[in-house]
């Protein structure tokens, strides 16, 4: 970011600039630069000494202070909180907390800088690196989701399984694909399924972890149709086992038919097969998938 800063540049102030340092008394900013890379600011009526490491640093020549702080180092004073810059190194943005350049997150690919020096990134974390409050970020191998922990600092918050990984959504946002699990693997929303890392069955969250639901031994198996959903290929089932529709039709392996009676499958009585005719019905299991979170 450039700032510009409108001070009638007088020799008084130029005195005070002079002898003043970073944590003097001070009841305006000077409108000089200390050096070619930072000045004074008053905040809080406390000076700080603000950097401005960008390619046009401190000037001080025309009737206002330029200082561009588009890029800086961790722990360089800033003047505005909030404010954002990319690390000198270039694979960082950094955003201005309590006065001082602290890490945004990394960024895959680097941070670059806009038309107008604001920084461009792609947020990628690491866990253990400090952080934003409520923020989230992919790690550098875009399979885990962290999101920042209490103590300030990132945390693996859900592994990202699905075949598209963990995404920087465009305009800001995670999305981690959930729509592949591990059994035993803690999950947040009770209820929502994956198919496992072979799609052979379904996992649901159940109190808190994925836990194997149904095998799905349909030719399709365990199938991922998109918008945030597993379905699961009941064509073939054994008989006997559980089932949650009444009233549901499939075929056992040997060809038989079978219905959903009494919560499991049962020999479905009121089929009359022609001679040699087998089951050949089509049924599937759906379930919604955890979704993505726009932070």
């Amino acid at each position: 970011m450039i700032r510009r800063l409108a001070f009638p540049l007088v020799a008084l102030v130029l005195v005070v600039l002079a002898c003043a340092k970073p944590g003097d008394d001070c009841s305006d900013t000077p409108g000089s630069c200390k050096d070619k890379a930072s000045h004074l600011v008053c905040v809080n009526k406390k000076y700080i000494l603000e950097t401005c490491k960008g390619q046009n640093g401190c000037n001080d020549q025309g009737k206002t202070l330029i200082c561009d702080s588009s890029k800086a180092d961790v722990g360089d004073g800033c003047g505005i909180e909030g404010s954002r810059a990319c690390s000198a190194d270039g694979k960082q943005e950094l955003r201005c907390r309590e006065n001082k350049f602290a890490i945004e997150w990394g960024c895959r690919g680097g941070c670059t800088l806009d038309q107008n020096g604001n920084p461009k990134c792609a947020p990628m974390g690491e866990v253990g690196q400090p952080c934003r409050s409520d923020s989230f970020a992919c790690d550098a191998s875009q399979k885990t989701e962290l999101s920042c922990g209490d103590d300030g600092k990132y945390k693996v918050r859900r592994t990202c399984h699905g075949d598209r990984g963990c995404e920087t959504a465009p305009g800001g946002g995670i999305r981690c694909d959930r729509t592949k699990g591990v059994e035993g693997e803690p999950c947040l929303e009770e209820g929502r399924g994956a198919c496992d890392m072979a799609q052979q069955y379904v996992l649901v969250c159940q109190g808190g972890k994925f836990t194997k639901t149904m095998d799905c031994l349909g030719a399709l198996h365990c199938e991922l149709p998109g918008n945030y959903s597993v379905r699961c290929d009941k064509s073939i089932v054994p008989l006997g086992e559980a089932c949650t529709e009444d009233g549901a039709i499939s075929c056992t392996p040997d060809g038989k038919q079978v219905t959903c009676t009494g919560g499991k499958w049962d020999i479905d009585k009121k089929w009359k097969p022609k001679k040699g005719e087998t089951c050949a019905n089509r049924y599937r299991v759906s379930y919604e998938t955890e979704k993505f979170e726009p932070r």
